[in-house]
């Protein structure tokens, strides 16, 4: 089985990182390995915290958005309370937008759900169009879809009607976000919502991308591996 891999940036403040990967790693009985964001490597899970050099608590480090633009599985951002970081709150929150890669978002979020033994929530946050612009329609059917695609999984489900931003930021009672990392190599908005805002961890499921090859559609070859660090 591939390991958890830390990315670390050499600043020393990656202990939340460090501390959630090696809680996980022992939950699923695999290895951990360290690496800094130019190393290559095999991995089930990137782990990494979302500082860089500075020391503010505002914006992103700047290797996490590339690191996530190249990642082929997924990635977990830490960040948020200690509380969250520290899965005190028992709920895993996955956000939903009714497009084609939710099926599969879900799955990790279930995955996850039953690893760390938490409940789910299915989140949907779509603001109300403005008034006259007959551009409204039946948000419920996205957690109607949501909901048979969990085969049974309990779970609850919210439609809140606000920007994704601000859902994310008052999901204050959740350990763990879960978000698509987009249909292109480029974040969506929703992942970068959650990456600037989220009060919690950020898991963004890997969703390989179809490249142009000689004319036919391939997926990105994996990377190979390197020497592990002790």
């Amino acid at each position: 089985m591939e390991p958890v891999v830390v990315i670390e940036d050499g600043t020393g403040r990656d202990t939340d990182a460090l501390r959630w990967a090696t809680t996980y790693a022992q939950l699923i009985d695999t290895g951990l390995e360290i690496h800094s964001p130019h190393d290559d490597f095999r991995a089930q899970l990137v782990v990494v915290g979302y500082r860089g050099h500075s020391n503010s608590p505002l914006g992103l480090g700047d290797h996490v958005l590339p690191l996530l633009a190249k990642a082929r599985c997924d990635t977990v951002v830490v960040r948020g309370t200690p509380s969250a970081v520290g899965a005190e709150h028992r709920r895993i929150t996955v956000l939903v937008s009714g497009g084609t890669g939710d099926d599969h978002v879900l799955q990790r979020a279930v995955d996850f759900a039953r690893r760390l033994g938490t409940s789910l929530r299915v989140l949907h946050a779509a603001p109300v169009p403005p008034v006259g612009t007959g551009t409204e329609v039946d948000h419920s059917d996205v957690l109607a879809r949501a909901t048979a695609a969990l085969g049974g999984m309990p779970h609850s489900a919210v439609l809140v009607r606000v920007q994704p931003h601000e859902a994310i930021a008052h999901c204050i009672d959740t350990d763990l976000i879960v978000v698509g990392s987009g249909e292109s190599h480029e974040n969506g908005a929703v992942t970068r919502a959650a990456l600037h805002h989220a009060p919690c961890p950020v898991l963004v499921v890997h969703q390989p991308v179809l490249e142009e090859v000689h004319g036919h559609d391939a997926i990105p070859a994996p990377r190979r591996s390197v020497r592990t660090e002790a």
